[in-house]
């Protein structure tokens, strides 16, 4: 986001050069303020690529992301022309503007304000859209829309809600806290400090969405008053570890453990006690120990699991774990310690699996699905576009009868990280090599996603719908062709 603290900002850079001044932390939740979010590690050239042909491609559904007192900012910026400015009230703000580096903004810290300009090339690009997404703002009361501010920030506070009792159960599944050094409580201490400075941060900013937004969250009453559940739930864990801390602290000061000289007294060591043993202490430990229970026991029999792992197909009537019917739209498995089974309900009794392998050495997760035999017609299609390429092509006829076949087959040079789908044959341990269609996932924490559950993984989320759409293309493309053996093999081993 650009500032600058006098004389009127230049407004004749690009939106690629104000984006190139931010850094990739801020462009990553700028992204994601309009409900897209980036896969794989794109370095910050390809981010600010990405970031800029977005919003240049989708300049409308850019503005119906804004919350209404920031739409009415840039309606007011607009509505002057190019040059125009809006003043607010203060400086140093960051909303959802600034934070989306749709706006370059002035401060003048005499009059304590703040000026916002948009850039020429931002100004053509949504001047002729504004009036449009004003007269007919987005339905926050209603899920239709998946890109909305309310979606955004509850997802947003589930993730980091999940997160901070991960990380006090990091914690306090190494030792008891009565097992801690001096050293050891006061980090805990200032962590827990964190985590509840965090979670007032999350708070504020729903209990600001929500006041700023005239058309009512009647429908979605429920998802919010499970999230501000959620909240309350981790602030009784933080509370209780910071009572025990202190009962802790005061017990050392009874025994003469502290440095500190002031004393309590012995009713005051029997409340403290009485803390230590309640039932609503045990309760919060018993809490996080449960949360984990199912985890561990899957692990354990994953563990004991012996031979090669038998893969289901992409598409399948009899999946080994169905889905529950009202908790989840999806059943989870940990076939091996580092195989984990995504199942998920598709229509007429159908069901579409998926594999995220953790190749730990390779550095990344394989999130896959299985495809048999299926694709050995293909193959005769295949061959080197030119004399040492690395990689081959299909044919022209075949391209042209199979698209979405072709599109995905193989490793493509502009596709060389593989994190978009891509057909090639796999022999995991050992085993015959077979099709499978994949995904790699870079920088990902696949324990998260063992502990927890794909719905708390973004990156998760985007892979599975991307090998999806894949699969059911490349169906699409065997079923109307005039191919036998391709149909009879999919419907041996699909069932469809």
């Amino acid at each position: 986001m650009i500032t600058v603290n006098s004389d009127t900002p230049y407004l004749g850079i690009s939106f690629a050069e104000v984006l190139g001044i931010d850094t990739i932390q801020n462009l990553r939740e700028g992204f994601g303020m309009m409900g897209m979010r980036f896969t794989g590690k794109p370095n910050k050239a390809g981010i600010v690529k990405a970031y800029d042909e977005y919003v240049k491609g989708n300049s409308a559904d850019v503005l119906r992301c804004l919350r209404p007192e920031e739409l009415q900012i840039m309606s007011n910026i607009l509505k002057q022309g190019r040059g125009g400015h809006f003043s607010v009230k203060g400086t140093q703000l960051y909303n959802q503007l600034q934070k989306m580096n749709l706006v370059v903004s002035r401060e003048d810290k005499q009059k304590d304000t703040t000026d916002f300009y948009v850039i020429d090339e931002l100004h053509d690009l949504f001047a002729p859209h504004i009036d449009e997404v004003m007269a007919h703002p987005v339905d926050y009361s209603t899920d239709k829309t998946q890109k909305t501010p309310l979606d955004a920030v509850i997802f947003e506070i589930s993730y980091k809600c999940r997160e901070l009792v991960a990380h006090i159960d990091d914690w306090t599944k190494r030792k008891h806290p009565k097992e801690f050094s001096r050293k050891e409580r006061d980090s805990f201490g200032r962590a827990l400090a964190d985590y509840d400075d965090c979670l007032e941060e999350y708070t504020d900013k729903l209990t600001t969405l929500i006041a700023a937004t005239p058309q009512g969250f009647g429908k979605r009453q429920n998802d919010i008053e499970r999230i501000k559940n959620t909240i309350k739930s981790v602030h009784d864990v933080i509370d209780h570890m910071q009572t025990l801390l202190d009962a802790i602290d005061g017990s050392d000061a009874i025994e003469g453990k502290s440095d500190d000289k002031d004393s309590i007294t012995p009713a005051e060591r029997a409340e403290l006690e009485q803390v230590l043993q309640s039932k609503e202490f045990k309760d919060v430990i018993d809490r996080i120990t449960r949360d984990r229970m199912d985890a561990m026991e899957e692990a354990q029999r994953a563990e004991r699991e012996d031979g090669p792992v038998k893969f289901l197909p992409a598409f399948t009537k009899h999946p080994a774990k169905y889905p529950p019917m009202k908790e989840s739209y999806c059943a989870t498995r940990l076939v091996r310690p580092r195989v984990f089974e995504v199942t998920l309900p598709l229509e007429d009794g159908l069901f579409f699996i998926v594999y995220f392998n953790f190749l730990e050495q390779n550095g990344y997760t394989q999130a896959t699905c299985y495809w048999g035999n299926i694709f050995d017609f293909a193959q005769k299609a295949a061959a080197e576009p030119y004399p040492g390429a690395g990689y081959v092509m299909l044919s022209k006829p075949f391209r042209k009868k199979y698209p979405h076949v072709a599109a995905v087959y193989g490793m493509h040079d502009d596709n060389q990280d593989c994190t978009k789908p891509y057909l090639t044959t796999i022999g995991w341990e050992h085993q015959p090599k077979e099709w499978f269609l994949s995904v790699r996932l870079y920088n990902f924490d696949y324990v998260k996603l063992v502990t927890f559950s794909p719905l708390d993984c973004p990156e998760v989320i985007e892979a599975i719908d991307e090998l999806k759409k894949a699969s059911l293309a490349m169906v699409h493309d065997i079923q109307r062709s005039d191919a036998k053996t391709p149909k009879q093999l999919m419907t041996e081993l699909f069932g469809l």
